[in-house]
């Protein structure tokens, strides 16, 4: 499908003392692979720094403004001819609203895909923490690396002290999620939620289901 392009988007921050900070990057770059080979679509180039704000204080952290991350999305747009249509795959939530406003002006050229609201409905059939056990580098995420990058996953980094929930900014909290917040306020290590219900057994269903969803809303767009 030579009209079509997939661009995966993660981030370069700090995810606590388990995860490398390009893990938003790997997971949407593994889901762009297997959805290239589904559909035949070319991957183009990605972006690995994005809008990480919230992450600040960290050093494991690299951020840019939403003014910087919508001219390099942009320029992504600019660099191919007017009949191609982009899809990309966005793994990390700070780049949510700064996607919605070039979705608004860019219509139908581009299908968004956030990983998080994708997954939110399968997050309650499989999690075994409590609300506010997935929020960042928690139970989820960290699922999802030990499924597809064991080796980059360093569980033995982890304390128990690490482990921090908030419940509004879990994705299944259904009341009001807590804005204009900063991990570092919230959490020293940097993690927000309880990897030690992480297993790689849940990445692997988790991952089979952003797949399913993510191929369901590929279809639809492409006709």
């Amino acid at each position: 499908m030579n009209n079509f392009i997939l661009v995966p988007i993660g981030s370069f921050e700090q995810h606590g003392p388990h995860l490398p900070p390009n893990t938003d990057y790997l997971i949407a770059k593994k889901i762009a692979q297997t959805v290239s080979q589904i559909f035949k679509i070319q991957i183009g180039k990605g972006i690995k720094i994005s809008i990480s704000l919230e992450h600040d204080g960290f050093k494991n952290t690299m951020s840019i403004s939403q003014e910087e991350f919508i001219a390099q999305v942009e320029n992504i747009l600019a660099n191919f001819q007017n009949n191609i249509k982009f899809i990309f795959i966005n793994a990390h939530g700070g780049n949510v609203g700064a996607l919605n406003l070039i979705q608004e002006l860019k219509g139908n050229k581009m299908l968004i895909l956030n990983t998080f609201s994708l997954i939110e409905k399968d997050l309650i059939t499989l999690r075994t923490s409590d609300i506010g056990g997935i929020c960042h580098a928690g139970e989820f995420e960290t699922s999802i690396m030990l499924y597809l990058f064991p080796e980059k996953v360093k569980m033995n980094h982890l304390k128990e002290s690490d482990v921090k929930y908030v419940p509004s900014l879990d994705p299944n909290y259904k009341n009001k999620k807590l804005t204009n917040w900063k991990t570092i306020n919230l959490s020293k290590s940097g993690v927000l939620g309880d990897p030690f219900h992480a297993t790689s057994i849940k990445g692997k269903l988790w991952f089979n289901c952003l797949i399913k969803r993510i191929e369901s809303s590929i279809e639809e767009f492409i006709t």
